[in-house]
């Protein structure tokens, strides 16, 4: 980038007659102040020594400057306005910004220096996401998009709602993961990959979570940036490699076997803690206030109550509840689809146990199977109250939980969801690292084939139709879900 310029570091508030060369390395969407009615849209600036600052657009200038400083080119900038970091702006630490406005002098220049930009970049290999399920740890991810699903309507447990849309993503050995984009990255990013989806771009994702909704995904955050198709060594790798392989991944595409089956090589990755330490203690969340937040128990679950209802018929593309009869083709009132199917879905109000105490808790889909060694179907025809000959009510041996802590309508206190259920025996511990990857997370026992599979990268129903859709077709799904 030349060294004839000044650097990010010699500017100050007070400097005059400055004048500097960097790469935009991040821009974000434009956003609203939470105190005020202003529109702002942070940058990432880069020189060439990696020092960056925050640059931030305020108003009708995100408009005036929409086909300036393009993300990943070089530009001379002088005469912003430099001044302490308002908090209420603020994207990233650092003590620096510049406004960005008409007085500020924008100059581009035919440079190079996506090498300098990657440099920046560590990717997380898709077998190492588990690692990082819940946690509060920014990634980064490459990958080629092969599918997009229909965009849907979240509503968050505050009554906002909020759009998204789901990305499949591949990486070279042929692992996909689930993208959630949300709001203002459905109008932008998404729209601009449901119009050359048959492209195959490749993704490259920064400032991203790991969350077990509905399975292990990622999704996006307030401060997620993304480069599609960038001018990157990298990304022409990733290109060349899909088009060696493009037999292999249009077959992927068309049997969409990522929306049904569980991606084994990434489900055994999962860690689950062997230290008993590591373990919470049931008495230490009974009386839970605090909502969202996940635990790991080793403990035993029962039923306590036998009179109970054991599956609900659910609509299969958004899991939702449904009056119709098993099989009917139906419109469904909650996620729009106007050809839901219905299908059982097993549901299970149990107890869970350790040394310390107990706590009530419910299994949906798939746990829920695992738990009672039954499918839907079969749980949907059995007309007695059960016994110990019909399923499983209670475990003989401890069972390792993840278990997420829910905001609980007219209490205080939370409920509990139980997302896995791990058999100690099934798990081979790592001595080095005190963690044991997961052979099988709450599948149902095999002489019994449930009706639907859960995937660690989607919903139980999930189904293959959803992908077939147009992606400018909007499907509504209203749900209720701890943002």
């Amino acid at each position: 980038m030349g060294d004839k310029f000044q650097l990010i570091h010699d500017v100050s508030p007070g400097t005059t007659g400055w004048t500097v060369k960097v790469v935009v390395a991040e821009k974000f969407s434009p956003r609203v102040a939470q105190r005020s009615p202003t529109k702002y849209q942070n940058l990432t600036l880069m020189d060439s020594e990696g020092s960056t600052v925050q640059a931030t657009l305020y108003g009708q200038n995100i408009t005036a400057f929409q086909d300036e400083l393009l993300l990943g080119k070089t530009y001379l900038i002088s005469n912003a306005l430099v001044k302490e970091t308002n908090a209420e702006y603020k994207a990233k630490s650092g003590e620096i910004q510049w406004t960005i406005s008409g007085r500020t002098r924008i100059r581009r220049v035919e440079e190079n220096n996506s090498n300098l930009l990657i440099s920046t970049y560590s990717f997380t290999d898709f077998e190492d996401l588990p690692k990082y399920m819940d946690s509060n740890v920014d990634i980064s991810v490459i990958g080629m998009i092969i599918d997009i699903k229909p965009r849907r309507i979240i509503q968050t447990r505050f009554g906002k709602e909020c759009q998204v849309q789901d990305l499949v993503l591949v990486n070279k050995r042929f692992d996909t993961v689930l993208l959630t984009m949300w709001e203002t990255f459905v109008d932008n990013e998404c729209k601009y990959i449901c119009q050359n989806l048959r492209k195959k771009l490749i993704l490259i994702g920064k400032h991203l979570k790991v969350t077990s909704f509905n399975g292990l995904s990622i999704s996006t955050k307030a401060d997620s940036s993304f480069f599609i198709d960038g001018e990157f060594e990298l990304v022409e790798e990733f290109k060349s490699w899909g088009h060696t392989n493009s037999e292999i991944i249009d077959n992927m595409i068309s049997e969409k076997h990522y929306l049904t089956s569980t991606p084994s090589k990434l489900s055994s990755k999962l860690s689950v803690p062997t230290a008993e330490k590591d373990f919470t203690e049931i008495k230490n969340i009974q009386g839970l206030k605090t909502a969202k937040q996940f635990f790991w128990i080793k403990g035993k679950a029962s039923v306590k109550v036998l009179n109970q209802t054991y599956w609900y018929m659910s609509c299969n593309n958004c899991n939702k509840i449904s009056s119709e009869n098993y099989g009917d083709i139906y419109p469904c009132v909650f996620c729009k689809c106007t050809d839901a199917k219905a299908i059982p879905r097993a549901k299970v109000y149990m107890q869970l146990t350790d040394p310390t105490g107990y706590i009530n808790a419910t299994a949906i889909g798939n746990p829920a199977e695992y738990f009672l060694q039954s499918n839907a179907e079969i749980l949907m025809n059995q007309t007695l109250i059960p016994t110990a000959a019909s399923m499983r009510l209670s475990m003989d041996e401890d069972e390792i939980f993840y278990v997420k802590a829910i905001t609980q309508e007219l209490s205080t206190d939370c409920k509990f969801e139980i997302l896995f259920i791990v058999n100690p025996s099934q798990i081979a511990g790592d001595k080095n690292t005190g963690k044991a990857p997961v052979e099988h997370i709450g599948e149902p026992i095999k002489f019994l084939e449930p009706t639907t599979k859960r995937s660690l990268f989607h919903s139980d129903t999930d189904d293959a139709q959803s992908s077939k859709k147009k992606c400018d077709k909007s499907t509504i799904e209203i749900t209720k879900k701890n943002q």
